[in-house]
């Protein structure tokens, strides 16, 4: 019987590719990004925080971050359990259209 790698066919009659057994290889090390300005740009929403972090953000206490800002419209995400989570640059968006009297 004749090896087919020397006859240069597979089986189904189509020609062995050199090429193409070379590109199912690992790419090459030194691919991808090389400067950090072409990093994806943060998230819109911030680092998530605990209402403890929120409050030390806004400069208050937890007591009135769930009972005065909360109602007012402070943005949160409730998670199981009745827990809240704040996003950092949610609020510091807030924080300012406060100042300004946007809201």
């Amino acid at each position: 019987m004749i090896d087919r790698r020397l006859r240069g066919t597979h089986k189904s009659g189509f020609d062995i590719d050199p090429k193409r057994r070379n590109s199912l290889a690992f790419a090459p090390p030194g691919l991808g990004q090389r400067c950090p300005q072409h990093c994806p740009p943060p998230e819109p929403l911030g680092a998530p925080l605990s209402t403890d972090e929120a409050a030390r953000v806004i400069g208050c206490s937890v007591w009135t971050v769930r009972q005065k800002l909360v109602p007012r419209g402070l943005p949160y995400f409730r998670c199981g359990g009745g827990r809240l989570i704040f996003y950092k640059n949610q609020i510091i968006r807030w924080v300012e259209a406060q100042q300004k009297g946007m809201l």
